[in-house]
């Protein structure tokens, strides 16, 4: 930042005979000269000074360029995009401090280069995009303000300010006065600085966007830099945000403190507050400005999650007790009792694609919960009815930025580019194909001691690698992806959702992710086995994942449709839902899930230091629909599993349902078994405990643990060491049958 130098514009004429005569209600700028000015300045301008009632200037779809200031003795304005969509309506300007002004007179300044200056009370501005166009690569770096604010209670919702250095001024009129501001639904971008200033700002469910300088430093600039005066408590929050970029990992700045002007008395307050950050932060994320120690400043966290998000001795955290003084509200609340933080209006929140977890919902409801993409911009909401469409809208699973991806109707994996189907045949590549590889690893010709390799192995893991690429999704952060309606589904896909935080799956039938190339293994087991790779949906390495009301199965192709080939079934399933590689915090509820054997598997090691799994792996399962399964419905190794309030029912290959594995601390409650022998609901695989409460067997309540024990040595032990409080509702296991066949599955979200 450097010296400030002010905009200043006309006052609206005042006739001979009195005072201008009040604004209308509405007044509309529209590029075209259909609506009342071509300007916004002109609308402005049409407002009188010392205006007492509202006012609204509608500007319609276009992009405008100039320079508009809007004086203080101008509240009550509300400046309105005629759309939803901000990105349609630009108001822009091109200055830099460093840029001269046309009239000689010197540099524009940092305050001088603001595209708009907002100095009124009162005002609010809504579906808009405030931009600073200046172009950095042509022109160097130089500050180049987007808006500078010096109002108060100002509000500004589904608003983008874009820029890059210092993009958003958020001040006030002087270094004595208070400027309350808040900024719901936001977009904010920049590099250096790109939020700064001495005002009060909530920035609440707001995009905040660190961009790449491409510094040869390792230093990609700084998202605060706030110049709070000590004797004001409350400087800039940023509440329930999301900070994503797309500088490289641990070189951005949460912020510095800012002593503007020189000031003695700048104590900059920043606090980032139950958000989620993004790979881009430093893990000493806060440093020093102008000669100002950031440690003399007040700049701390609270409950923050994601890849940037850290706690040690150089990210001070606030405690439980402290967060209570900073609540969002308080920053807002002033001498007047200005409340818009809860009186807001929130119809868009009702959105299918915008609900989050709800509170206590299971372990995805650990922390700050878990939300998705429901913070998604416009411009990163997308519906998909093709693979192609699908791919691009979920984009580069490195991009955090929140997105909101509808699923309408059924979408193919099996299809090229452009729609055609394909076979296993397209995905062969270097002469493989199965009656070659069956007559070459026959173990009438390789034998049974040992696994194939050669050529045709070769062949079958190429072909193999080449089909991965295809039908594989890979969902990154903040993500909802979601179904429209009872017929949305995706088909032979394999949906990853690896390395990521904060996913929600919903309301989608994901349906037979099948293999083409299984291998066979002659020394898997006494016979040998065919084992298939994909799994319909993966968990691995992540943490707040919702998976809600989807159903799961193999469709019109069911692996006992399958032959059998070396005297052994040939499986092209792999498991249904899989939670693996040290996930944690993941809820699994009302999915349907049918036919199958293999299901899911919650931690797919022994080795307790392979995936640091020995205090992850927490998964809640609830109201889920096993129907006809195998096993594994589900089989947990190390974490602690809450199973409650799901209905089994039996088949033919049924072998047990939960399957008590090393290290597992499972609590079974209120689940209700038909068709299944009660000494069969449980399987042990080198576990020794699992707490088992009012479950029901046919009916008939059912201590699982005494009938597993019965009929085995051995005993298990009944007391998991813990007690599951991340719980909405259990509901009576008489109940679990109907609610479970009425509610459970794909198109029934109520």
């Amino acid at each position: 930042m450097i010296a400030l130098t002010i905009i200043a514009t006309a006052a609206p004429a005042v006739s001979a005979t009195g005072p201008a005569a009040p604004a209308p209600a509405t007044i509309v700028v529209a590029a075209d000269g259909s609506g009342n000015h071509t300007t916004v300045q002109e609308a402005v301008n049409a407002v009188p000074a010392g205006n007492t009632r509202p006012v609204t200037i509608l500007v319609r779809e276009g992009t405008y360029k100039q320079q508009v200031v809007i004086p203080a003795d101008k509240p009550y304005i509300s400046l309105v995009g005629d759309t939803d969509d901000p990105r349609k309506v630009v108001l822009t300007f091109d200055a830099a401090a460093k840029t001269p002004k046309p009239d000689g007179s010197g540099a524009y300044g940092t305050s001088g280069s603001a595209s708009y200056v907002i100095g009124a009370p009162d005002f609010t501005a809504r579906n808009l995009t405030f931009e600073n166009s200046y172009d950095e690569v042509a022109g160097g770096n130089s500050q180049a303000v987007a808006v500078r604010t010096t109002g108060d209670r100002q509000v500004y919702e589904n608003v983008r300010f874009i820029g890059n250095q210092d993009t958003l001024y958020a001040n006030t009129a002087s270094a004595t006065a208070v400027a309350r501001q808040y900024y719901r639904n936001c977009y904010v971008e920049g590099d250096v600085d790109f939020i700064f200033g001495r005002a009060t700002a909530l920035f609440h469910n707001c995009v905040i966007k660190s961009l790449d300088r491409g510094s040869a430093d390792g230093n990609n600039g700084y998202v605060t830099a706030a110049s709070t005066e000590i004797t004001n408590p409350y400087g800039f929050m940023i509440y329930r945000s999301h900070l994503v970029g797309d500088a490289p990992a641990k070189t951005v700045h949460l912020g510095r403190p800012w002593p503007a002007g020189g000031s003695a008395t700048a104590r900059g307050q920043v606090l980032i507050r139950e958000s989620w950050l993004g790979q881009q932060f430093k893990d000493a994320p806060w440093t020093d400005m102008s000669g100002l120690n950031w440690r003399e400043a007040r700049l701390s966290e609270y409950l923050n999650r994601g890849p940037g998000a850290a706690v040690n001795n150089d990210r001070p955290q606030l405690t439980r007790e402290q967060a209570e003084d900073f609540d969002p509200e308080d920053y807002l609340r002033g001498q007047d009792g200005w409340d818009p933080f809860r009186s807001f209006p929130s119809h868009s929140d009702q959105q299918l694609g915008r609900q989050a977890l709800p509170k206590n919902d299971g372990w995805a409801a650990a922390g700050t919960g878990t939300t998705g993409g429901s913070a998604a911009r416009p411009e990163n909401i997308h519906t998909v009815s093709t693979r192609a469409q699908l791919l691009a809208a979920i984009g580069d699973p490195a991009d955090n930025t929140p997105k909101i991806i509808y699923v309408k109707g059924a979408i193919d994996a099996d299809t090229d580019d452009a729609g055609n189907p394909l076979t296993c045949a397209s995905y062969a590549v270097n002469g493989y194909s199965l009656q070659a590889y069956l007559a070459a690893y026959d173990p009438a010709v390789w034998g049974r001691d040992k696994v194939p390799s050669g050529p045709l192995e070769d062949a079958r893991k190429a072909s193999y690698d080449k089909m991965a690429k295809h039908v594989t999704i890979t969902l990154g952060s903040n993500v909802t992806l979601v179904g429209l309606g009872r017929d949305a589904a995706l088909k032979s896909f394999g949906i990853r959702i690896t390395n990521a935080d904060n996913v929600i799956v919903r309301n989608l039938t994901i349906t037979d992710t099948s293999d083409c190339f299984p291998q066979w293994d002659p020394t898997d087991g006494e016979e040998g086995a065919w084992n298939a790779s994909f799994d319909n949906v993966e968990v691995s390495g992540s943490t707040h994942v919702w998976l809600d009301h989807n159903t799961l199965d193999d469709g019109d192709n069911p692996d006992s449709n399958q032959p059998l080939h070396f005297g052994r079934p040939y499986q092209v399933h792999d498991g249904l839902l899989d939670v693996v590689r040290g996930s944690n915090y993941v809820t699994l509820s009302w999915n349907h899930l049918s036919n199958h054997d293999k299901v899911t598997l919650i931690g797919n090691t022994d080795n307790a230091t392979r995936y640091a799994e020995a205090d992850k792996l927490k998964v809640t399962l609830h109201h889920n629909y096993f129907e006809g399964l195998g096993q594994r419905t589900p089989r947990v190794r190390f974490g602690q599993v809450h199973v409650y309030n799901n209905y089994y029912t039996g088949s033919d290959i049924h072998q047990y349902s939960i399957g008590v594995g090393f290290g597992s601390q499972v609590y079974a409650q209120a689940n209700a078994f038909d068709g299944i022998p009660a000494e069969k609901v449980l399987g042990v695989f080198k576990g020794t405990v699992i707490a088992a409460r009012d479950n029901l067997v046919d009916g008939k309540p059912v201590d699982l643990v005494a009938a597993y024990n019965a009929a085995n040595d051995p005993d298990l032990g009944s007391d998991a060491g813990w007690t599951p409080t991340l719980v909405t509702k259990v509901h009576p296991a008489q109940a679990v049958r109907g609610l479970v066949t009425a509610g459970a599955g794909a198109g029934r979200l109520r």
